[in-house]
């Protein structure tokens, strides 16, 4: 579990980052009730969560509610949960670069790839680990020990979140 306290969280606040997580769109997101959002709002609430969580993108969000337990299930089933997929090394850096904040555009350009190949990667990726978004990509990553906790934070150990029993889903 990582290190640093939760911060104070509304319940639309968590309702935000478990939808955002799961890869909604600003429009799912303003259309569920919990959340209580204009579709007008959704950006600026997600700014607001993104610092109020001290995350960066919603990919870091998505590996930092999973670390924090706020998401503890991915949307679907994804088989990378019971057998842990060995990924190629460019499909891992993307990964634990998403989880870590780093936007895609920013990691095309850390690689020196063009954009076609990092789509080619991105759609590999979701293949790999048997999913339909990036956030949830992540969230998988994170629950399959793909992706250490010092890799969403280099403060957080660099070790993989500790398996529990909790069953209840995030899903939206």
């Amino acid at each position: 579990m990582p290190t640093a306290p939760l911060p104070a969280l509304a319940a639309a606040e968590r309702r935000l980052i478990v939808l955002a997580a799961a890869g909604a769109s600003f429009e799912q997101i303003a259309a569920d009730p919990e959340t209580r959002l204009r579709l007008d709002d959704v950006r600026s609430a997600t700014e607001a969560v993104l610092v109020t969580t001290g995350t960066r993108t919603l990919l870091h969000l998505a590996g930092w509610a999973t670390a924090h337990r706020i998401v503890t299930q991915p949307v679907h089933p994804s088989g990378a949960l019971t057998i842990k997929p060995s990924l190629a090394p460019r499909l891992s850096q993307i990964l634990r670069g998403w989880a870590g904040g780093r936007s895609t555009p920013e990691l095309t350009a850390d690689f020196g790839i063009s954009p076609t190949t990092m789509r080619t990667y991105t759609k590999t990726l979701l293949t790999a680990l048997n999913v339909d978004s990036q956030p949830q990509a992540v969230v998988v990553g994170v629950l399959a020990g793909l992706v250490l906790l010092s890799d969403i934070d280099p403060t957080w150990p660099a070790e993989p979140l500790a398996r529990t029993a909790e069953t209840k889903s995030a899903a939206p």
